[in-house]
């Protein structure tokens, strides 16, 4: 920056000191006052307003890229799982095992402020939008975090107080701004290497290049990345299953085990034991390239030229359990063993329920761009930004092995080329491998937009002059995701798939504006109008006021209302398979569609997307306080409630309801049916239902947020920086549908997936450095939940968990420096949980045990 600051403008050193994140450039003995002057004309995460002391107005955290290097984080997903405001329901990193069309694609990760689901949180890189991955999260739209390259990263800005009527509709929860390195001189050389304690081979390596390039008026910094990281195993640690499952043989009507299991056999010894869990994987294989690219370039008049350039690709693979599957094999076959043979006394047909002889193997192959130029300057006494940004993310997941096609697994069967017995494991690979099918998956999500603002002081107030920033933005969206025809029929066994398709523009007009009211206290309102093509607009507003009580001590408080409009994923999605049942009987709310049964009904159900569905809405409220103690200690705290409405979901119970009252039809074959509603057979029982997703939930939560920092400085032993962040849920509750009742879903796992919404969880430690050393010892605390739905053995309670991670480091000056980082430093078992899949709540608990990396770095 020494270089070119004497050609920058007034502009430039303003904008790069708080977008872009360079501070200590700007301390230079060569910036005139005029333009000290004009540094506070910034803009910070939580408002558009430049020029403006924003000090304490907004409840932001800041982490620093030497926080995420110092604590051996090597992927967002990693720091996120740690963060308290993001360490609840819908927060999710890369599962190990495989991903179906209900579930997060392998190797992607998302985040949810406040556990309100990650397509309620936007994610901003440099101030501005990322396009969202072309497969979603179920049907939840979110953006892969893992396509922002770690090394690339200069520090994470997280705004929790809600900020709709700021940023867009889809932030409802909060924001959640990287701003990458730019504005670098010279070059950086950087080296990783990571590993677990155990035998397991849990190892990662990481190479980063980082270089910049000035000139008198100029300077481009480009960003190489490169992460290699092997996959880890259920069976590499220790891990207590809760359940079991079983293969059997059913024969003239009773069960029977095979003999590949020995005395490994539950039910009285009449099936086998089969230990699923230990074929699944932790952590997917991962290989991840990024490269980014910051350009700046001072023309005439004042104007400055700005481009920014990012590329990821992340290519891996996920593992899970052998498919389940259950065929007849016909009494007289070849196939069937000898010891079979004399059991089947009667000589007929003998129901095969058991897996595939391997485990599933899923790899993923992701690639994204985004691409950003603009130009900013002065007009007067105003100053203006216009942009344009283009966006772009390809997937495809192919199913390598462990998925077969089930008309061809059939035949194999019936001309006795494929033998299901002894879990398969007699069958040749040419066998296996003229049976399995890759069925690939294939989605692009694009993006475009143009935006621009102008902000300055409009008049002035006894207590000041009243600043404004006014502005705008186009964009356009489509996204694809094309599962294989044959996935799309069901034709795999254990493969299930879901199409969407869809595209929408959208533009927005916003002002906000800082009213001074007195010295001590200030107003800032902002209003913004979102429209979308599809579905039609919405105003919402948002006032904050802030109070300078003392020199020290500011009180802040905030309100906002959101909305979110429907997903393109909801809104496009394509046809998805699955059974349903209902209760039959007197009294059972649907014993209209039961026909002559009187216990249960099971049903073919399909869901497709919904182009008639309203908007989510909200409401936030903070209060809070940042106070500066001493000059060393600071104490934030604020209260949060957001209430969070017409949450589109999945209802088959709505179309039910509909069919019964005579809203939604009722015919007798699927040709017949136009959109949503039933099949019945002739005897009045359903067979096949159509639904989709409606606006049906409603969830509410609130909690205090607390942060404490405190520097000591000795003068023998270094400096010491003493810090606690937590987050305290006071309330979480659910409705599902609306005629349900609320569900209290904080502090305990809930639901299929087991998600947690732990009630209390913090992190805190210290950083010390002295002369050349630097180190630091932190910890993570999640607190204890209730077990959920699938409790095992009397367990109810999952124990609370504190993880320690320690690092050290030391500077050799010319000759570059060296960081180590242990995580888990204890290594500290995650607490038993009734999982029906892992034994422990995945969702906010590891079993990765104690990892370190050692990092060696180079500037020349």
């Amino acid at each position: 920056m020494k270089t070119i600051q004497s050609g920058l403008s007034k502009v430039t050193i303003a904008t790069l000191s708080a977008l872009l994140g360079v501070h200590s450039a700007i301390a230079n003995e060569s910036v005139t006052e005029e333009e000290a002057k004009n540094v506070e004309r910034i803009a910070i995460t939580g408002s558009r307003l430049r020029g403006v002391d924003m000090e304490g107005a907004n409840p932001v955290q800041v982490i620093s890229r030497e926080d995420l290097s110092n604590r051996g984080y090597d992927s967002v997903s990693s720091f996120l799982r740690d963060l308290p405001q993001a360490s609840s329901a819908g927060t999710f990193s890369e599962n190990g095992a495989t991903a179906t069309a209900s579930g997060a694609p392998a190797g992607s990760s998302g985040v949810s402020l406040r556990g309100l689901g990650s397509s309620s949180t936007l994610v901003l890189v440099n101030g501005r939008r990322v396009a969202v991955d072309s497969f979603a999260n179920g049907a939840d739209s979110f953006v892969n975090v893992n396509t922002i390259p770690m090394s690339a990263i200069e520090r994470i800005e997280v705004l929790t107080d809600g900020a709709s009527s700021v940023y867009g509709s889809d932030a409802i929860a909060g924001v959640i701004n990287f701003i990458l390195r730019d504005d670098f001189e010279g070059h950086e050389i950087s080296a990783m290497y990571g590993n677990d304690t155990k035998s397991s081979n849990f190892s990662r390596y990481n190479l980063t290049y980082v270089g910049g390039f000035n000139t008198a008026n100029s300077n481009t910094t480009v960003v190489v990345d490169y992460l290699d990281r092997n996959a880890l195993f259920n069976a590499d640690r220790p891990i207590d299953v809760t359940f079991a499952l079983r293969t059997s043989l059913g024969i003239d009507g009773a069960n029977f085990p095979e003999t590949w299991c020995g005395d490994d056999t539950v039910r009285g010894g009449t099936e086998c034991s089969y230990d699923y869990v230990m074929e699944r994987a932790i952590q997917p294989e991962s290989e991840n390239l990024g490269v980014t690219l910051s350009h700046l370039q001072q023309l005439d008049n004042n104007i400055e030229l700005f481009a920014e350039g990012m590329y990821q690709r992340n290519k891996g693979s996920a593992y899970d359990s052998a498919t389940a599957y259950t065929v007849d094999v016909a009494g007289d076959s070849s196939l069937v063993p000898g010891y079979v043979q004399d059991l089947n006394a009667s000589g007929g047909n003998i129901i095969v329920r058991t897996r595939f002889p391997e485990r599933r193997q899923q790899s993923y192959d992701t690639e994204s761009f985004r691409l950003l130029a603009g130009l900013r300057g002065e007009a007067g006494e105003w100053f203006w930004e216009t942009a344009a940004t283009y966006g772009r993310t390809e997937n495809e997941v192919r199913h390598i092995r462990g998925y077969f096609t089930r008309a061809d697994v059939l035949a194999g069967i019936a001309n006795e080329s494929f033998d299901p017995f002894n879990l398969g494991r007699d069958n040749s690979e040419a066998t296996l491998a003229g049976l399995r099918n890759e069925a690939p998956r294939r989605g692009e999500s694009e993006t475009y937009s143009i935006d621009f603002n102008i902000s300055g002081e409009l008049f002035e107030l006894p207590a000041g002059f009243v600043s404004s920033v006014f502005g705008g933005e186009f964009r356009s969206e489509d996204i694809k995701d094309t599962p294989a025809p044959i996935a799309a029929a069901d034709g795999v066994y254990g493969l299930g798939a879901r199409d969407a398709a869809a595209d929408r523009t959208q533009y927005a007009l916003y002002g906000e504006f800082n009213l001074p009211i007195t010295d001590d206290l200030d107003a800032v309102a902002a209003v913004r109008y979102d429209h979308y093509s599809d579905f039609g607009g919405d105003v919402n507003p948002k006032l904050s006021l802030r109070w300078r009580a003392t020199d020290a001590l500011i009180v802040r408080a905030s309100w906002s209302t959101g909305f979110r409009a429907p997903s393109l994923s909801q809104l496009g999605a394509g046809r998805a398979l699955a059974t349903g049942y209902i209760n039959c009987g007197p009294g059972e709310e649907f014993d209209g569609l039961c026909g002559n049964f009187d216990d249960e009904v099971s049903f073919d159900q399909e869901t497709r997307g919904n182009p008639d569905l309203n908007a989510e809405s909200s409401e936030a409220i903070n209060i809070g306080f940042s106070w500066n103690l001493t000059d060393n200690l600071q104490l934030t705290a604020d209260y949060w409630n957001y209430e969070h409405k017409d949450i589109v979901d999945v209802d088959a119970n709505t179309t039910l309801r509909n069919c019964l009252s005579g809203s939604a039809p009722t015919v007798g074959s699927e040709a017949e049916l136009p959109g949503f509603g039933c099949v019945v057979s002739a005897d009045g029982d359903l067979v096949f239902l159509r639904t989709g997703f409606f606006n049906v939930g409603k969830q509410k939560t609130d909690g205090v947020d607390v942060k404490l920092n405190y520097r000591l400085q000795t003068n023998h032993y270094g400096q010491f920086n003493f810090f606690a962040n937590a987050t305290r849920t006071l309330s979480y509750t659910r409705q599902i549908t609306q005629d349900s009742a609320p569900q209290d879903l904080l502090g305990r796992l809930s639901g299929a997936n087991e998600i947690a919404r732990p009630d209390f969880v913090a992190d805190f430690g210290t950083d010390w450095s002295y002369q050349n050393w630097n180190a630091g010892l932190t910890a993570n605390y999640v607190g204890s939940l209730g077990d959920g739905d699938f409790q095992w053995g009397g367990n109810n309670t999952v124990k609370a968990w504190l993880v320690f991670n320690a690092n050290v480091g030391y500077d050799f000056g010319d000759h570059g420096r060296v960081q180590l980082a242990v995580r888990n430093l204890t290594d500290k078992n995650p607490p038993y949980a009734s999982s029906p899949t892992d034994g422990y709540a995945s969702s906010i608990h590891d079993w990765l045990g104690t990892t370190y990396t050692l990092r060696y770095t180079y500037n020349f």
